[in-house]
């Protein structure tokens, strides 16, 4: 599957909800629309090579299960669900409230989100911080070629590498609230949000482990060919956890760095004129553009086998995570420009991609080529 043919659902669903969005709502929610889109498919794109590497690890039925509607509908959920639910926990109000407010009232929602803004980053960068640590103290103790060097493969053969996840997980909790502390005369209503967002953040990311671990039944990452065959039951629990990370990697890049809210994109992408319920039917299609997309490339990448070939794609996938959870963190002291959220991804993959690519092997067939045509034309 060429590119082309790989971007050819996404931009015809693309065009064709653009169409209607003009005709229906007008030119403003057509705009609206192709922007939120594609922000959606650049982040799909990120995404992607983490989703291509669990999606190895499953059995064909889960597999395919995984790559089709597990990710679409796993993306729409978390991306549409996770801030009402944020919002309900932080202010302890209905759900069903919230989700209404979301909808109807955006510039109000946004003023809650807002407020519940440092507990959110402070569990997302403990939560996402630990993903990655996976990938640095090489939990699963796989076999692969250090990406950035000797300081990498140290890290790599560290004894207890789950310990060492929670000890530098829990340091960076420990290190946020000090600073946010001293920064905020040590103000209850500014460091306990901190903390026990962080501390959350720890929790969920052990009971999501609990959850994958059940799942898998006792199985180990090499035994890829036996995974998701224990029933249906424990290829969606376990399905269901990875969508949950990506998920909220996703709902963090979003809407805690970027300020950037699903329903109510108009004030951003240009949308103005549009009513609470326009806005939140535009940006319902371009998160939907956004999961087919990452569908459809996770299931490239997977078929290709794109991430052993590219042997770096997948450190760079983890080192995204890690750099997000720090810049959560600091987004707690001080602002992140949006610049940096927008393209820090997207540079970090593709320096791994630049680097997997064989280089030197294509230049040798090309001298070899040039050489064999010039002694040709002496001849």
């Amino acid at each position: 599957m060429a590119t082309r043919s790989l971007l050819t659902v996404p931009l015809l669903l693309t065009v064709a909800a653009a169409a209607v969005a003009w005709f229906v709502l007008g030119p403003a929610a057509a705009l609206a629309f192709a922007a939120l889109a594609l922000l959606e498919i650049a982040m799909a794109a990120d995404s992607s090579v983490p989703m291509a590497g669990i999606a190895g690890r499953l059995h064909s039925p889960a597999r395919r299960l995984f790559l089709s509607l597990g990710i679409v509908a796993g993306v729409l959920a978390m991306r549409l669900l996770l801030p009402p639910a944020a919002v309900a926990v932080g202010d302890a109000t209905d759900p069903a409230s919230s989700v209404g407010e979301a909808v109807f009232a955006p510039g109000s929602f946004s003023a809650h989100l807002a407020e519940v803004r440092p507990a959110l980053a402070a569990f997302g960068a403990a939560f996402i911080w630990l993903v990655f640590a996976e990938y640095l103290f090489n939990t699963d103790r796989a076999s692969r070629r250090s990406w950035l060097g000797r300081l990498e493969a140290r890290l790599a053969r560290v004894a207890r590498p789950r310990v060492w996840s929670l000890v530098t997980a829990g340091t960076g909790v420990v290190l946020t609230a000090v600073l946010v502390g001293v920064d905020a005369g040590w103000a209850p209503g500014r460091l306990l949000p901190v903390v026990l967002g962080g501390v959350a953040g720890i929790g969920a990311y052990l009971l999501s482990k609990r959850v994958a671990a059940w799942a898998l039944g006792g199985l180990t990452s090499s035994d890829t060919a036996s995974v998701g065959t224990g029933g249906a039951w424990r290829i969606h629990a376990y399905a269901s956890t990875v969508v949950f990370e990506r998920g909220l990697v996703v709902f963090m890049l979003f809407e805690i760095l970027d300020g950037v809210y699903s329903l109510s994109g108009s004030g951003v992408l240009g949308g103005d004129g549009l009513s609470a319920l326009e806005q939140a039917a535009v940006a319902v299609a371009a998160i939907g553009v956004g999961a087919v997309f990452l569908a459809r490339l996770t299931s490239r990448l997977d078929e290709a086998a794109g991430l052993k070939r590219l042997r770096y794609l997948k450190a760079g996938a983890a080192y995204v995570l890690g750099i997000l959870a720090v810049l959560l963190w600091t987004s707690l002291l001080v602002p992140i420009p949006g610049v940096v959220v927008g393209w820090f991804g997207s540079v970090v993959i593709g320096l791994a991609l630049a680097t997997s690519l064989p280089w030197r092997a294509w230049w040798k067939r090309a001298r070899r080529g040039l050489t064999g045509r010039t002694r040709i034309a002496r001849g």
